[in-house]
């Protein structure tokens, strides 16, 4: 079975994966994606890191990611150094997407800023989701917040958190007072460990909101403190939550915001489904819960994929899809563009090996403001972002996490990195089909 009259084919479901489709379809081309799940995107805390941090021996945290791209830049085997051009034009692609599918991302005039997160800690961000415009919090500004927490949700200590954010908070200039409260919500009685998803699904009906704005509205006029804010955990519904947000505002007459998250399924949800909702609206076709085994270049490129849902009763359906060219935007070891294969790194699908694990490139200290050299491993392209390699011919490139050259969690720039290169890799290989 074969895909017929597509002239871009991406593998990967993540946010280099969608900007890349974006960019093939801005060109008049037809792009299908091909994907198992949305990868990282889809745990993800639903904000855009453009860039934020330089790092190094004493790592120097960047408010304006333009210059702090600028300086990271300058490196050659830095994505960024070819794709430094191209961040606005992949921001504004995924804003644009996003909107169309009901998720609207605020950014703060090319700056980036500190939300509280689940941890207790606070976040540097560059574009935050509305459900967390709110908890952004401004140098001079002093608010009393409530921070609010469920019963069973061993996710989020609203206790904790708070005293966490009170302490926390003298690193960056701030002076909000904070105070908590645990809410034990009728539908949710009798569990004892109640999971984020869990609570988004209760809060997605009318029962749950209005259980929820019942006890908060009760709390706040019987308290005697007069609260500014009130932060809960991002669990307002996977659907429903903008308006979740306007009925609490409505009824508790306080501004109320979710704080941010790592690895909840649900705000990752909300994004990758509304750009997914955006990239059919621009008639790209989806191919979702496929995966693609192996790879080879001829007078196109030929992917045999997996479709459909396999496991120990369902094979999937087999299928051969070509193109002029494909973008790989699978990931590096979180989405499995790159994987160990006992003491070996390889790159999945384009079968390089990338040598093995050894201590130097490692280090003992996990959260050294360097970063981890194993985590800058990856695919190497050329200034248009097609791998390297003859047997390659320049028709399959590559972008996101897949790339070398960078440290996303040190630097605070995955997002940024993952939009700017799809960017460009999509329009390249669009270019291949002329």
């Amino acid at each position: 079975m074969k895909l017929e009259n597509h002239d871009v084919i991406v593998v990967g479901g993540g946010l280099a994966g969608c900007i890349a489709a974006k960019a093939v379809a801005d060109k008049g081309k037809k792009a299908a994606m091909v994907f198992p799940n949305g990868g990282k995107s889809e745990l993800s805390s639903g904000c855009l890191d453009v860039f934020g941090v330089v790092p190094g021996e004493k790592p120097a945290i960047v408010y304006d990611y333009a210059e702090g791209i600028k300086q990271i830049a300058a490196k050659e085997e830095h994505p960024y150094h070819n794709a430094k051009n191209a961040v606005a034009k992949g921001i504004d692609a995924v804003v644009e997407l996003a909107k169309i599918g009901g998720y609207e991302l605020i950014g703060f005039e090319g700056k980036n800023v500190w939300i509280p997160n689940m941890m207790g800690t606070f976040t540097l961000v560059s574009y935050v989701p509305c459900s967390h415009e709110k908890a952004v919090f401004i140098k001079g500004e002093s608010k009393n917040v409530l921070v609010v927490g469920f019963k069973g949700n061993v996710a989020f200590n609203a206790v904790a958190a708070a005293k966490s954010y009170k302490k926390y908070q003298k690193k960056l200039r701030l002076n909000n007072n904070y105070y908590s409260l645990n809410l034990a919500l009728n539908g949710m009685t009798g569990r004892h460990r109640l999971s984020d998803s869990e609570l988004a699904d209760y809060l997605d009906t009318d029962e749950g909101i209005d259980d929820l704005s019942k006890k908060l509205k009760s709390f706040l006029e019987c308290n005697s403190n007069s609260y500014d804010l009130v932060l809960l955990p991002p669990v307002l519904g996977f659907f429903r939550y903008r308006k979740r947000l306007r009925e609490l505002r409505e009824a508790c007459g306080v501004d109320v915001a979710e704080v941010l998250t790592f690895g909840n399924a649900v705000v990752g949800y909300r994004m990758t489904r509304a750009i997914y909702k955006g990239l059919e609206r621009e008639g790209i076709t989806l191919l979702k819960g496929s995966r693609v085994e192996a790879l080879s270049v001829e007078e196109t490129v030929v992917l045999d994929c997996t479709i459909g849902l396999t496991d120990q009763l369902h094979s999937g359906e087999k299928m051969t899809l070509s193109a002029p060219a494909v973008v790989l935007a699978t990931g590096g070891f979180v989405g499995g563009g790159i994987q160990a294969r006992r003491r070996e790194i390889w790159l999945n699908l384009l079968e390089e090996n990338l040598g093995q694990v050894a201590t130097d490139i490692l280090n003992r200290n996990p959260v050294h403001g360097s970063g981890q050299e194993v985590l800058t491993l990856g695919a190497s392209v050329n200034e248009d972002f097609s791998v390297k390699g003859d047997k390659f011919k320049g028709r399959v490139f590559a972008c996101g996490d897949l790339l070398s050259g960078f440290n996303a969690t040190a630097e605070r720039s995955g997002a940024g990195v993952a939009v700017a290169t799809g960017y460009l890799a999509g329009q390249n290989a669009a270019r291949k089909a002329n």
